[in-house]
């Protein structure tokens, strides 16, 4: 038996026969099983905890992470007998850890423990967490009963502060039930969580895992990209810290601006599973950077491949791998080949974008806020205000009225029922000033890390809306978001709002200059489209310069 565990035990833990043995062991725990069979296996559990807590708590952290899942999955079973074990055998892990590392405490299987949770939690969207949060408050019994605790001991505290955090979760949990049906609010919760663990890389990659989980599987593909070079970022500065990697996430700011603000300077507490363990290698910072590279052509967003794919480049390179880089330039080939298409064609829609204000107690923290939300491809404003009324209607029930407000200016908040639920949605465009339009000359480059939208709103000084072009004025309205688009969520809050207004003639001239810049670039267009030529031809003449001439 001594000469089996040394064999196990070996590096570690980190080789084959480990591997073989801990795989087996999780499948039995998988396994449905009488009672009398059951208990022996969590004795057998017991055993191998102790046996190999060098390997469990001081190797990698693999094998603790995925004991730490099965074990808090079962403390969830519908079984009385299966939670008590599972309790016992969790109970034995932190304090097994605990005693290991004294003046660190249990570390390890803290952190393993919340983002096995996290994991878990994200599994059973629809499902009770009743039993988990029943087996939460046995496990923090059970350290009032141990006698075996030494006076002064911090581990207690730990434990009490563990089983909080965990519970902190389950309500997180709970609140997304709730929203399950409204993917933004959905996602906004996610990313809460995600934010929330802004200093523990792995329970924010944990978030922004099942963020990408959730984007692929409602098609928001350019999403999903920028979930994963987030998580790619993170990757890259915990590198950084290791002085594995020269530049961190600061070396992603020309893919997005929101990876450096959002990854940078990310630190890590001492002892934790982090850095050091498999997932924060160089490897999987690749592997990281190749399924973005994967998503951002399903997004069609094919010039941000081949920033990925710098990125990529010098670790092909120090690796000798010609084929990954033949592989990467196959693809980067057959991308800006689609561009030259796309180019040509003018046809690639990559969002259409609207200003979303909320009014009313039924949306609570969110009355009186006002959102940009990005929608597929050329979505009108009828479709989302059909999506957000029924969805809205859905959610608050028939005993809340969902009013849409008509008018696109300033709200006023006295002329509306507090208990209703209002809506004001408007059609945005992204706004670029000269100096902007300069810099980004390509339609892609338009369209692609956007944080400032304009919408317009027709006058006249007597208090109409309409009058004749001489008395026509238009009142701007400029918004600008806390991050740019495309991000890890399709809503962002706005932060900031200016208004200036156009007098007749201003209005008049941008007209022209709208209508012969739509002209030019048809004319330019090879080949050009004559049809839509033609229609923009019909009527070129402005009828607001020549009244006002």
């Amino acid at each position: 038996m001594e000469g089996m565990t040394s064999e196990l035990s070996q590096a570690m833990g980190d080789n084959y026969f480990m591997a073989k043995f801990f795989t087996l062991l999780i499948t039995m725990l998988h396994v449905s099983t009488s009672a009398t069979l059951q208990s022996h296996i969590f004795n057998f559990l017991r055993i191998f905890i102790h046996n190999f807590r060098e390997s469990l708590f001081k190797g990698s952290a693999e094998y603790c992470g995925i004991l730490c899942f099965e074990i808090l999955r079962c403390c969830n079973s519908k079984m009385s007998t299966t939670r008590s074990e599972a309790c016992s055998a969790f109970y034995l892990m932190m304090k097994t850890n605990n005693e290991l590392f004294r003046s660190q405490g249990f570390v390890r299987c803290h952190v393993q423990a919340t983002i096995a949770v996290s994991r878990l939690v994200s599994t059973l969207l629809g499902e009770s967490d009743t039993n988990l949060r029943r087996s939460l408050a046995t496990i923090a019994n059970f350290v009032k009963d141990d006698t075996k605790i030494k006076r002064g001991s911090a581990f207690p505290t730990e434990v009490a502060e563990l089983m909080k955090r965990l519970k902190t979760i389950l309500n997180a949990t709970s609140q997304m039930k709730a929203h399950q049906n409204d993917p933004e609010k959905l996602m906004d919760l996610h990313y809460s969580l995600a934010k929330s663990y802004s200093n523990s890389p792995e329970l924010r990659q944990t978030w922004l895992d099942s963020m990408t989980a959730l984007h692929l599987k409602a098609g928001n593909y350019s999403e999903a990209a920028h979930c994963s070079i987030h998580i790619a970022g993170l990757v890259a500065e915990c590198l950084k810290l290791q002085k594995e990697n020269a530049h961190g996430c600061a070396a992603f700011t020309h893919i997005s601006p929101n990876i450096e603000m959002e990854e940078r300077g990310m630190r890590e507490d001492k002892g934790t599973a982090g850095a050091e363990d498999h997932s924060y290698t160089q490897p999987n910072l690749v592997s990281l950077l190749e399924t973005s590279m994967d998503y951002f052509e399903q997004g069609q967003r094919y010039e941000v491949m081949s920033e990925v794919a710098k990125l990529l480049q010098p670790f092909y390179e120090d690796a000798r791998d010609s084929k990954s880089m033949m592989e990467m330039y196959g693809k980067l080939h057959q991308a800006y080949r689609k561009v030259v298409d796309i180019e040509e064609s003018g046809r690639r829609y990559l969002g259409t974008y609207f200003r979303v204000a909320f009014f009313g107690r039924p949306f609570g923290d969110d009355h009186e806020k006002q959102y940009i939300y990005k929608e597929p491809a050329v979505t009108t404003l009828a479709e989302i205000v059909l999506r957000l009324q029924k969805l809205y209607s859905r959610k608050f029930g028939p005993g809340t009225p969902v009013n849409i407000v008509q008018e696109s200016g300033r709200v006023d908040i006295e002329s509306l029922a507090s208990n209703h639920a209002n809506i004001q949605i408007t059609h945005v465009e992204p706004y670029f000033t000269e100096d902007m339009l300069q810099d980004r000359t390509s339609r892609f480059e338009r369209t692609n890390n956007l944080s400032r939208f304009v919408f317009e709103a027709p006058f006249t000084r007597g208090g109409k809306q309409q009058g004749d072009v001489t008395r026509q004025c238009m009142r701007k309205t400029v918004l600008t978001t806390s991050h740019w688009f495309p991000y890890i969520k399709k809503r962002i809050l706005v932060i900031h709002q200016e208004q200036f207004e156009l007098s007749p003639i201003e209005v008049a001239i941008e007209a022209m200059q709208r209508k012969t810049s739509d002209l030019v670039a048809q004319v330019q267009r090879s080949p050009p489209d004559l049809k839509r030529l033609q229609l923009l031809l019909q009527g070129c003449v402005s009828t607001q310069v020549c009244t006002l001439l």
